[in-house]
């Protein structure tokens, strides 16, 4: 009997992946069901599923099938999270000994960002956000530098699908609203964020930008409203600057392999 459990499903799909990347030329279905030793509507319906999320490309011409461009891009994002986070730590060590305030550093994950890595205060209280977990664009300093620095015609497409969810008081909810303060971000070369995520919170970010200026992380400091105020963290962005400049060249260049 066919296992069509979830996990069963995962597995026959990862076992496509893998028998077709020993393929550079690509595979036939009825090659491909023979190499796995699957019903070939099994692997029909698992291949289209897998070309519908970029995991595989179907040539019409050959009727074959190879890997799919979302593969590379995955890949390229592991590595870019290692370099970062090889790089970034020293730098963010030295950012938290200066200011006494958490430092964090993120990426762009589709339409959110997702935090890379945390430096704490050593203060008792510090501003939560941990490794691997994401957060918005809109309303987040490392977000609005993420977002601010993408090519034009990207980031109006993620504008369009945000969806502006008031959290504070201060949360920015207007799409035009937002556009300004993005055009602010990139003409000033920071960000901020005034208690706009959680009540309490204050943030300065900078992008680590690649050699055509587009964000591929951004730094940032954050801190208790009852700590600092943001004109005392807008004093850090030249420290923050000169360790986004020493990230930036210790990573890969773009449309390059490691």
């Amino acid at each position: 009997m066919e296992d069509t459990t979830a996990g069963g499903m995962l597995a026959k799909g990862l076992t496509l992946l893998v028998t077709i990347g020993q393929y550079p030329d690509g595979i036939t279905l009825s090659e491909l069901a023979r190499k796995v030793c699957m019903p070939v509507s099994t692997v029909h319906r698992l291949l289209a599923t897998l070309h519908t999320f970029g995991f595989v490309y179907f040539d019409v011409e050959s009727r074959r099938y190879s890997l799919g461009l979302r593969l590379f891009l995955l890949s390229q994002q592991v590595t870019l999270v290692r370099k970062l986070s090889e790089a970034a730590l020293p730098v963010m060590r030295r950012v938290v000994e200066v200011t006494k305030e958490t430092a964090l550093i993120s990426i762009l994950d589709g339409e959110e960002m997702m935090y890379v890595e945390r430096v704490d205060s050593p203060q008792p209280v510090s501003v939560r956000g941990s490794s691997g977990g994401r957060g918005p664009l809109y309303c987040t300093a490392m977000g609005k530098s993420l977002l601010a620095f993408q090519p034009e015609k990207e980031r109006e497409a993620i504008l369009q699908r945000l969806h502006l969810e008031r959290l504070t008081a201060h949360t920015i909810t207007d799409r035009e609203t937002l556009r300004r303060e993005l055009a602010l971000t990139r003409e000033r070369r920071y960000s901020i964020a005034n208690e706009e995520h959680e009540p309490g919170v204050i943030s300065v970010s900078v992008p680590v930008l690649d050699e055509r200026g587009q964000a591929l992380a951004a730094l940032c400091v954050t801190a208790p409203a009852f700590r600092a105020t943001l004109a005392q963290l807008v004093e850090n962005v030249p420290l923050l600057r000169d360790g986004a400049r020493e990230i930036a060249i210790q990573l890969p260049r773009s449309g390059t392999a490691t």
